[in-house]
């Protein structure tokens, strides 16, 4: 399930650069029961040593600007953002927060919830098309000359799509606590520019992702997956969010990179 917000203010919201994780601590706060937010910010779901915390989200969107200063974002009113998750009982619990705490202080400015849409997402075929309204972020550590460093996948990289893939089949045992029936599942990018690679900080540490409109193919249970919980690593950092949209839309950045 998807929820798609709309919130507005009576000002323009100034937000730095490197603003992520003030986003994720408001999604951590419209969690309405204490335990189920104390357990997902402290623990999550523990696969092979590893957490997932399985609820992604997207960047605000809207018009925006840079500061005259150069130090950060203006974001104008109004403005919208995506939430995700496939786990019913957290998307209620957001859904529930949202309702009894529409005012929310946003690095320390004051903004709205105005409307909240429940968006499902069933999919019924075996192929769709989808934007990334915040990066996929997919990668490996590796070694060089005795010093290891982080490397980040292209989609035009064949590592991409099985990082995304390896992490979606996680995903899916995670959540219907079984392998897929049909692992295949595969990302094409259709409208990918040079300028939808994105370099975001989270907490000071440097993270790489793709925007860009892309083609899923594969069983239609981890299409949904796909939805509601996002693609490739850290999506509640707020990496990985789509949306469906038409194979014939094009990015705003323009052509597609071959």
């Amino acid at each position: 399930m998807q929820l798609k917000l709309k919130l507005t203010a009576r000002e323009p919201i100034q937000l730095p650069f490197e603003h992520n994780h003030i986003l994720q601590a408001i999604i951590y706060r419209w969690i309405d029961h204490p335990g189920l937010r104390a357990y997902l910010h402290d623990h999550g779901f523990i696969f092979e040593k590893r957490p997932f915390k399985l609820f992604v989200f997207s960047r605000l969107m809207g018009k925006i600007s840079v500061r005259e200063d150069k130090k950060g974002i203006v974001f104008h009113p109004p403005f919208r953002m995506v939430i995700a998750s496939p786990i019913e009982r957290l998307v209620h619990e957001l859904a529930a927060g949202l309702l009894k705490r529409p005012e929310i202080h946003i690095n320390g400015q004051n903004a709205v919830v105005e409307t909240v849409e429940a968006v499902s997402t069933v999919v019924a075929d075996r192929s769709i098309t989808v934007r990334a309204i915040s990066p996929i972020t997919v990668y490996s550590r590796l070694e060089s000359s005795g010093r290891p460093y982080t490397y980040y996948y292209s989609p035009f990289e064949s590592r991409f799509e099985a990082l995304v893939r390896h992490n979606l089949i996680k995903k899916y045992i995670l959540v219907f606590a079984r392998p897929p029936e049909d692992p295949s599942f595969q990302v094409e990018p259709i409208y990918v520019h040079k300028e939808d690679q994105k370099i975001v900080r989270f907490r000071g540490t440097i993270i790489k992702g793709w925007l860009g409109t892309y083609r899923l193919t594969g069983d239609p249970k981890l299409l949904e997956l796909a939805l509601s919980a996002g693609l490739g690593s850290k999506n509640s950092q707020g990496f990985g969010c789509v949306v469906p949209t038409l194979a014939s839309e094009r990015n705003k950045t323009g052509h597609p990179v071959r």
